[in-house]
């Protein structure tokens, strides 16, 4: 236990700068003497000593900014001359060893020179010489030792690593560092077949949270992508263990669990999640069912049936979701009206879900949703009023696709899964949204040219069109008499694009979110980021893996060894990318693959017969291309491009 004291002495101040000045002397004199060892040796020896020491090394000597820490091109600048040295790296190593053994003295408020100068230190890294066994030792001295730490130097750490001037590759190193060790002690429980002590293991315990530190600073500067986080050998402990941290998580008890830090679950273990809180939510809703049947003359279903035309799909499959809200929950049951005994169950929604993306796509024209050309994306319209039960039916699909993990070419921006998520909106949302009125207002901002009343000429009014005419509306009580200043100009900006993205679009948005939540509200969706919700409703745009999606292509009445099968997979492989992705949405209705990847995909070749001159056919609503055997590759090819060309982008059917 170490004792924090709240004040610093004169002579500390002098010790921390004639230390500085030293360590500044030694690295110059380590490009001109002939004996640069020598010198490295002699600071490390007294640099190391403790705590205390090693902080007023590496501690600034003027510094008009909080915190009063080294920058990173500073210290990075001496382990690279040290790890030129081979002798001076294994000095290093002991002395870092000894340090993190006994840490030494008290510490005062605002030392945090040493925690930087340990986490820049190459020792703890995999590609230094040292034995696996010493790392690690070394690793969770100083992990164990950085999780204890009060909140002030976590704070000043995260703004350390989220300065705009700090690395991308030097954090990714360490987020690397992090989830390599918290696997390892994950995987250890593994080996000893007692997969859930890791939650008992106070090493996995301090590596999640000092990981939560670092995803707090990639959160400020977006240099990471949230996969960069995910530990996934976490997926190997199985559903009942994760369901129990789950469960454990949801009732607050006080034991570990890997979901108060969901930023290290993968984006798989997170939709198991979401699909158990959703069957569970659907037992429940079943459970009541047969409890009102009890004492109700009239006998409540325990499913929720759709009942639907081949040739009205889009049509009945939205009219009957929309007359059973109330049976969301329950377990569904698709049957085509005329077929009885035909259970089209096992597709789920997913034909409703396209249906739904189609219908957007149509709802531009209706007025529902407003199209930016520049961004291709789409926003809720202000103007569209008394449209709820529309906007409604959106979110219950986009909902549904979320649970059911089917690809909707949906082009919402992020700021709707933001919103989702319960994330806050700002000019960067906006810029997806109205890229050139997000540029205007970013020039506004940095406008430092003199007098921005005169030159922008802006109020405090945000303005809309509503079937040809302009709407305006104050965004402050007298605002259309308040000028636009410097002074208030940042009060501007975030209270217009509040305006554009929330309030102007309340009850739409309220009525979208009420639909998806009738069908993912829980507390697995928490778990959530919003760029995830993103992945999992508009798919990955990551190249296409031809051979992966090869080897869970299901086949109905073909072969995979026979010509027709092998002239296809040819043609595939061999097409630039933009034209792969316009076969897949041929097929499938969306050019991405599912976020979980192509094994959630699971294409199906289907044959009609021999060879003819009839084109291919999709059936997007269940992943389905149906084809003759056609007898050679041009052909197959010939015809599928005809296909392609003549389909209507969706080619529901």
């Amino acid at each position: 236990m170490y004792l924090f004291t709240q004040r610093r002495t004169a002579d500390d101040d002098l010790a921390g700068r004639l230390g500085a000045v030293a360590l500044d002397a030694h690295r110059n004199q380590c490009d001109d003497e002939d004996d640069p060892e020598d010198v490295l040796l002699a600071h490390l020896a007294t640099a190391f000593t403790n705590l205390s020491s090693l902080d007023a090394s590496f501690r600034p000597t003027r510094s008009n900014s909080a915190p009063n820490l080294p920058q990173y091109s500073t210290i990075s600048r001496l382990y690279e001359l040290i790890r030129l040295r081979p002798a001076v790296l294994e000095v290093l190593r002991d002395q870092v060893d000894a340090i993190l053994r006994r840490p030494g003295p008290t510490l005062a408020e605002g030392d945090g020179g040493w925690v930087v100068a340990l986490m820049e230190c190459p020792i703890f890294l995999a590609d230094f010489t040292v034995e696996a066994e010493t790392r690690r030792s070394l690793q969770s001295r100083f992990i164990g030792l950085l999780c204890n730490l009060p909140n002030f130097i976590h704070h000043s750490l995260v703004t350390y690593l989220s300065s705009p001037t700090y690395p991308r590759l030097a954090l990714l190193e360490k987020v690397e560092l992090l989830c390599s060790f918290i696997s390892f002690r994950i995987g250890r429980c593994i080996d000893e077949d007692e997969p859930e002590a890791y939650a008992d293991d106070w090493m996995v315990r301090a590596g999640a949270r000092v990981a939560s530190l670092l995803f707090a600073a990639n959160l400020n500067n977006r240099s990471l992508p949230l996969s960069a986080f995910y530990v996934t050998l976490v997926d190997s402990l199985g559903e009942s263990i994760l369901i129990t941290d789950f469960q454990a998580w949801e009732n607050c008890k006080s034991r570990f669990s890997l979901c108060q830090y969901p930023f290290l679950l993968s984006l798989g273990v997170k939709m198991m999640l979401l699909a158990f809180d959703g069957e569970r939510q659907m037992i429940e809703r079943t459970r009541e069912a047969y409890r009102n049947n009890l004492s109700s003359e009239e006998l409540e279903n325990p499913l929720l049936v759709l009942r639907v035309r081949r040739d009205r799909l889009v049509d009945d499959s939205l009219r009957q979701i929309s007359l059973y809200r109330a049976d969301l929950k329950k377990p569904l049951r698709i049957t085509w009206e005329g077929e009885e005994g035909i259970d089209a169950g096992s597709y789920r929604l997913q034909a409703s879900c396209h249906a739904v993306a189609h219908r957007q796509n149509q709802a531009v024209y209706f007025g529902m949703f407003l199209h930016d050309p520049d961004s291709n994306l789409c926003w809720f319209n202000p103007a569209a009023k008394g449209m709820e039960d529309d906007f409604w039916m959106v979110g219950v699909v986009v909902g549904l696709a979320v649970y059911n993990e089917a690809t909707l070419d949906i082009p919402l921006p992020l700021a709707a899964y933001k919103k989702l998520a319960s994330e806050s909106l700002n000019l960067r949302d906006l810029a997806q949204v109205q890229p050139a009125l997000a540029r205007g207002l970013q020039q506004l901002l940095d406008y430092d040219e003199g007098d921005i009343e005169g030159t922008f000429l802006r109020t405090f009014v945000g303005t809309y069109e509503a079937w040809g005419e302009v709407v305006e509306v104050e965004l402050v009580e007298g605002g259309e008499q308040l000028a636009v200043t410097e002074r208030n100009r940042q009060d501007y900006v975030d209270r217009l694009v509040e305006f554009i993205l929330s309030t102007s679009v309340s009850s739409q948005w309220e009525a979208f979110a009420e639909g998806f939540n009738e069908v993912c509200a829980g507390n697995a969706l928490s778990l959530f980021k919003a760029q995830e919700l993103e992945l999992v409703v508009r798919g990955s745009p990551e190249p296409l893996d031809v051979e992966a999606l090869k080897g869970v292509t299901v086949y109905e009445g073909f072969s995979p060894e026979e010509p027709t099968i092998q002239y296809l997979w040819s043609v595939f492989a061999s097409l630039p990318s933009d034209r792969q992705r316009r076969l897949l949405a041929f097929c499938t209705a969306s050019d991405r693959i599912p976020a979980t990847g192509v094994s959630a995909l699971q294409l199906r070749l289907q044959c009609l017969g021999d060879d003819c001159d009839r084109l291919p056919q999709s059936h997007t609503c269940f992943n389905t291309l149906s084809m003759w055997r056609y007898g050679t590759r041009e052909k197959v090819e010939r015809m599928l491009v005809r296909a392609m060309e003549d389909s209507e982008g969706f080619g529901l059917r």
